[in-house]
């Protein structure tokens, strides 16, 4: 990267960092108000706090087409106002190296955002879900951690994950003697709940103590219970809106396996694919708005700023007029998703073209 890539790359994440924060603060504020009013003798004020702050990258990303939008346009008009933009300009640097400069930044964003969504976000949204549902459950043999506990007598047992929302996979369970020591352990892949409590338990790995011995076998399957039932799992749920890009896609997928309605989920999937790229498509729509170039041209900071936020407004109310009208007329959940995308784009491309 030249000095003109690192200068601008670092404008960038400047204002895409303060606008986050600026914005995160008051919608987690918000949602720390809402979970107030949830507050019981189990739920308490450091549960609220915690549910907030886990969930707190789920709600940034949501939001993060405007975040990066208004964030762009500070850092932009912030060059322009102190006439930044004018001696880039006059050093003989082309639009489109302008726009080469800004666009190496935005693709790291971009792939950054997927990771994010992948591998941060859903995954503390499902853990902070979880661990809400656990603390409110009010069931004693309930217990918190990682993943869903129950306990009965000396028996500990643990799902990691519910994946498609209801398979359970990744089973742990642990039995102990009277005096404490580990008598029975497995280990399993995953489950296929029959209809009584009992569980087919899949690619089995089991400890047991034989004559003060520990001997592992490996088995196929293994029927065990009694368990969670078929219709009691569904009181603990991971919400949909936790799920990751990839586990959304699988649950389609099962979905529409088990001739189940999967236009939501599909929607929901194709969603999370276009953010990062909606967003992406916000740092090229800021460039004309907050360099003052081209139609938006101007020297003054506020109001380079202002149509940035009346920018950032109309295309979130667009987005979610989108999202209902095309759901309603039944347009294939990837035209839906992408329309924005392509919105975006096409608007900073005629603004762009306009730059002199």
């Amino acid at each position: 990267m030249s000095l003109l890539d690192r200068y601008i790359a670092g404008k960038l994440l400047a204002g895409w960092v303060l606008v986050w924060l600026v914005m995160s603060s008051i919608f987690g504020l918000l949602a720390f108000v809402d979970e107030i009013e949830r507050i019981t003798d189990k739920y308490q004020v450091t549960d609220a706090l915690r549910f907030v702050l886990y969930t707190l990258p789920q709600r940034s990303l949501e939001l993060a087409p405007v975040i990066i939008l208004l964030g762009s346009i500070l850092a932009l008009a912030g060059l322009n106002k102190h006439s930044e933009i004018i001696a880039i300009r006059a050093a003989g640097v082309s639009v489109k190296r302008f726009l080469l400069a800004v666009a190496i930044p935005t693709v790291m964003l971009v792939a950054a955002l997927y990771a994010v969504s992948e591998f941060v976000a859903a995954p503390l949204y499902q853990q902070a879900d979880l661990q809400k549902t656990l603390i409110r459950s009010g069931q004693p043999n309930l217990l918190t951690g990682k993943g869903l506990w129950s306990n009965s007598n000396r028996r500990f047992f643990n799902v990691r994950t519910l994946k498609n929302i209801q398979i359970p996979r990744n089973i742990y369970l642990y039995e102990f003697t009277p005096d404490g020591k580990l008598m029975n352990f497995i280990y399993a892949d995953s489950a296929q709940l029959t209809n009584s409590r009992r569980w087919d338990l899949r690619g089995v790995s089991q400890k047991t103590l034989e004559h003060g011995v520990l001997v592992t076998r490996q088995r196929d399957s293994l029927e065990m219970g009694p368990f969670w039932s078929r219709e009691e799992l569904p009181s603990l749920p991971l919400s949909t809106a936790g799920m990751t890009p990839s586990d959304l896609y699988e649950y389609s997928a099962y979905l529409k396996s088990t001739d189940q309605l999967a236009s939501r989920i599909e929607q929901m999937f194709w969603q999370r694919v276009a953010l990062p790229l909606t967003t992406g498509a916000m740092v090229f729509l800021a460039v004309p708005i907050g360099a003052g170039l081209g139609g938006f041209r101007s020297n003054t900071f506020g109001r380079n700023l202002a149509i940035g936020a009346a920018t950032g407004i109309l295309f979130y109310l667009a987005s979610q007029l989108i999202q209902s009208g095309g759901a309603m007329v039944q347009l294939p959940a990837t035209v839906i998703a992408f329309l924005p995308v392509l919105l975006a784009f096409a608007a900073a491309g005629i603004f762009t073209y306009r730059m002199r």
